[in-house]
């Protein structure tokens, strides 16, 4: 015989090994994907501690399929949540599901032609049509905010629209929001609420453009003024196999509080009809109001983080990790959830974990009552649970309609709080409570809603449970995880390249996660242990008042074995600063000095080159060795070793092999290559950093013509076809002639003039141009090469990319295209950028 002890001690055992070992890769492939077409537009939805996934139908098939998973690694096909019977589930775009008062919403555009609102009592289906066509263009997207109201966004032409509902199934007028658009076609958006900010990440602009990103922007309402975020854009890749990425949704994964965002790469065009797309999730961060994607990935990543504790109640008795407390009649039930059916006595019947959890954690109860007793019948959780004198409840009462919290310590309540739920609310359907202590705060949420903030002095760990007084009730999934407020984040294995905040250092404090000179926090902010932080003026966090001796320790999975430059973000008035960086203990950098940037409020960023680091999981040490610096963020790019070179005269009467990227109509002609319209191509290593290009060029009677250097990301917009829109589509910087003069920016899906050069020239005439790049210094020459036109150092530079040619509405030709080493000061290992 078996113990039933023994039974979910070896499940949970079995899934913490899982955790540990399992290993994923973008893309993934699904059983029963659409054929030649994928999984596109994928949204991902958790009920009752399960995750679903569904995504976009095929042009000519019906039905929407569905698929389930625990832990967001193992996926199981669960057929058509919308049978194919179903008319307007034909070519049905981008559905999601929400789950309000016991029925699943799904919202659908049927091949882009306005939006349908389908309903379940399952989120596997079968849903059922119970709107007509409500418009709204595509992609539409369901939000409810705190106080339950609702909230639908979705694509538009000129930005992300946004409309209030007054019900599930009614859409209010939309409106364009400001500051959530892409600058032409926006789709794809998706709407949360973290710590009181809005959150609205949206994509662009085709669907068939290897450009296509994801971005994000934040505002203090739903449909109020967003703010595009200085980060952006959070996924973006346009070369090799793995490009065309965007469509995202974002949610909390399986150990409660680490975020993670799904989304698709394009295969290319389908065989058949339409796009041919992959399913993509990675893992994201928040340092203050600013998401950190840790992605986009395609190598191997450590499986997804599962709870501390979960329990599915997946057996046929309650077995030993659970203590009774006061009695009452309990059991399991359909090896689904755990019951209790006493509602006649007036005693609190509890059954308490037999696990304690850490002093900070995020814990989940799902629920439902199934009859009452009398009118003081209450049913709910127990959380930080120490002895029947100290802990905390979360009480639903379906007589009132409300959610009553309290925390008794050593005896003595805090008071009850009563709040008032939704109108109508049905307590005989699943509902969730969840959990979150950070400190002696508590948040108690319902249903997703934030509800009850309560603050009392238990500061140690405790267990969690369910009780019922004088009520019959239902408890599923009930888990908790020693994380919160996306603590999640902090030792998991990083991607490198990426960029890792600095507060996103490893846990397990000091002489672990870091070594730290001076007693507590002196900033007060982000974490609670004596890591230094403060707010920065860039946005979010960083570390400040970093000591001679400190040092700080992050996890990071290297893509591949080779050199990368580290582009560290810092701020300091101290002349003499000197840092190291260590690779599972070894010096890979040697001693780096950095300058004073001027104020602590100035932030410059110091450039360690090639760093070597072997692929696989490792630990990164900064270590300051000298001096006091502030520093906000660690920037990894993939570098090299190659030294910069490269040219093209054009004499062969076609372009040499060395060209690795074009878009537009280039052509070459009488030994020059010429362009009518909108185009780019590039040359080169993305990992050269210092180098110097220059290209004879004819000015152009309208538009400019000119080069691009430390260029990454270039593309073009749908199948390749450069317009307008696409002009800016590469992250690097341009130098360009005109009629008026020479024109200077930097491009990140978007222009930035840096500095313009009004200057008279010829249309016709040929001109020589160049561009210096040393550090963050770069000079821009134009026919005489000894006196730049143009000198300018960027506060914020671009580390490294390929240098080319752009073109943006103009008639132009170009000759004696070449790149050399040529910068006027030669080449440092390691280079400060203000």
């Amino acid at each position: 015989m078996i113990n039933s002890l023994k039974i979910p001690l070896l499940i949970f055992f079995l899934c913490c090994s899982f955790q540990t070992f399992c290993q994923l890769t973008n893309p993934r492939t699904l059983s029963d994907e659409w054929g030649e077409y994928g999984i596109g537009d994928p949204y991902i939805f958790k009920f009752r501690g399960k995750f679903y996934l569904y995504c976009s139908t095929r042009d000519d098939q019906s039905g929407v399929k569905c698929w389930s998973s625990w832990d967001l690694a193992t996926w199981t096909y669960e057929g058509l949540a919308v049978p194919a019977s179903v008319t307007i589930s034909k070519g049905a775009y981008a559905p999601e599901v929400i789950y309000w008062n016991g029925t699943f919403y799904m919202y659908t555009s049927p091949a882009g032609n306005g939006h349908y609102v389908l309903s379940a009592d399952s989120p596997t289906g079968p849903f059922s049509l119970q709107t007509g066509n409500l418009g709204h263009s595509i992609d539409g997207s369901v939000f409810i905010d705190d106080n339950a109201a609702m909230y639908f966004t979705n694509a538009g032409g000129s930005g992300i629209q946004g409309a209030a509902m007054s019900s599930p199934l009614v859409l209010g007028s939309a409106t364009t929001l400001s500051g959530a658009n892409l600058n032409g076609w926006t789709e794809g958006s998706t709407l949360f609420k973290r710590n009181g900010v809005y959150y609205l990440t949206y994509t662009g602009n085709h669907v068939f453009s290897k450009g296509y990103r994801v971005n994000y922007a934040t505002a203090g309402t739903p449909l109020g003024s967003y703010t595009a975020a200085a980060n952006n854009p959070i996924l973006l890749n346009t070369e090799g196999t793995f490009f065309g990425l965007g469509h995202s949704s974002s949610f909390i994964g399986p150990d409660l509080d680490s975020w993670y965002i799904t989304y698709h790469n394009l295969l290319g065009q389908s065989s058949i009809v339409g796009p041919n797309r992959k399913l993509n999730i990675d893992p994201m961060g928040f340092n203050g109001d600013r998401i950190q994607v840790y992605g986009p990935t395609n190598w191997v990543q450590p499986s997804p983080a599962l709870p501390t504790f979960y329990d599915r109640f997946d057996r046929t008795d309650i077995g030993g990790t659970w203590t009774n407390i006061n009695g009452g009649t309990w059991g399991i039930y359909n090896q689904e959830l755990m019951w209790q059916d006493t509602k006649t006595t007036t005693t609190w019947y509890k059954q308490i974990n037999t696990t304690a959890s850490a002093a900070n954690y995020t814990a989940e109860f799902n629920m439902k009552e199934m009859g009452r007793g009398s009118n003081a019948a209450r049913f709910g959780a127990v959380f930080s649970y120490i002895d029947e004198n100290t802990y905390g409840t979360a009480l639903l009462s379906s007589y009132d309609n409300t959610l009553e919290t309290d925390i008794k310590v050593n005896g003595t309540s805090i008071g009850v709080n009563a709040i008032a739920l939704p109108p109508g609310y049905d307590y005989q359907k699943w509902h969730v409570i969840r959990i979150e202590k950070e400190g002696t705060t508590f948040r108690i949420y319902v249903d997703g809603m934030l509800k009850s903030t309560r603050t009392a002095n238990i500061t140690s760990g405790g267990k969690i449970g369910v009780t019922t007084y004088s009520d019959h009730a239902d408890f599923g999934y009930t888990a908790f995880s020693n994380k919160v407020n996306g603590s999640g984040v902090f030792s998991f294995y990083k991607p490198v390249p990426g960029t890792l905040p600095a507060v996103h250092y490893n846990e397990g404090g000091e002489g672990v996660g870091y070594h730290d000179l001076s007693a507590g926090n002196t900033g007060g902010k982000y974490r609670s242990d004596n890591v230094d932080i403060r707010d920065c003026e860039e946005g979010g966090e960083n570390i400040g008042w970093n000591q001679t001796g400190e040092w700080y320790n992050y996890n990071v999975n290297v893509q591949a074995t080779g050199p990368y430059h580290l582009g560290l973000r810092y701020a300091t008035t101290y002349t003499s600063c000197k840092l190291r960086v260590y690779c599972d203990g070894a010096d890979v950098s040697g001693v780096i000095a950095i300058p004073a940037t001027g104020a602590w409020t100035a932030w410059r960023t110091a450039v360690l080159k090639n760093l070597a680091l072997p692929a696989g999981n490792h630990t990164i040490r900064l270590e300051t060795v000298e001096g006091e610096f502030d520093f906000a963020t660690l920037k990894f790019e993939t570098g090299s070793t190659i030294t910069p070179s490269g040219a093209d005269n054009f004499d062969a009467g076609s372009f040499s092999a060395l060209w690795n990227y074009d878009n537009g109509p280039w052509a070459v002609a009488s030994a020059k290559a010429g362009i009518n319209g909108f185009g780019k191509r590039t040359m080169g290593n993305t990992g050269w950093t210092d180098y110097s290009v220059e290209a004879d060029l004819t000015c152009p009677s309208a538009g400019n013509g000119g080069l691009i250097f430390r260029s990454r990301n270039p593309a073009a917009e749908q199948f390749g076809q450069s317009t307008a829109t696409s002009s800016d589509y590469q992250q690097g910087y341009y130098a360009g002639i005109e009629a008026g003069g020479i024109v200077f920016g930097k491009e990140n899906f978007n222009w930035t003039t840096l500095a313009y050069k009004s200057q008279a020239l010829t249309a016709g005439q040929t001109y020589k141009l160049r561009a210096v790049i040393n550090g963050a210094d770069i000079k821009i020459y134009l026919n005489d090469m000894l006196t730049p036109v143009i000198e300018y150092t960027d506060p914020n530079p671009f580390i490294s990319g390929k240098a080319g040619l752009r073109v943006h509405a103009a008639n132009t030709t170009f000759d004696n295209f070449i790149i050399s080493t040529d910068t006027g000061t030669g080449l440092l290992n390691c280079r400060v950028e203000n």
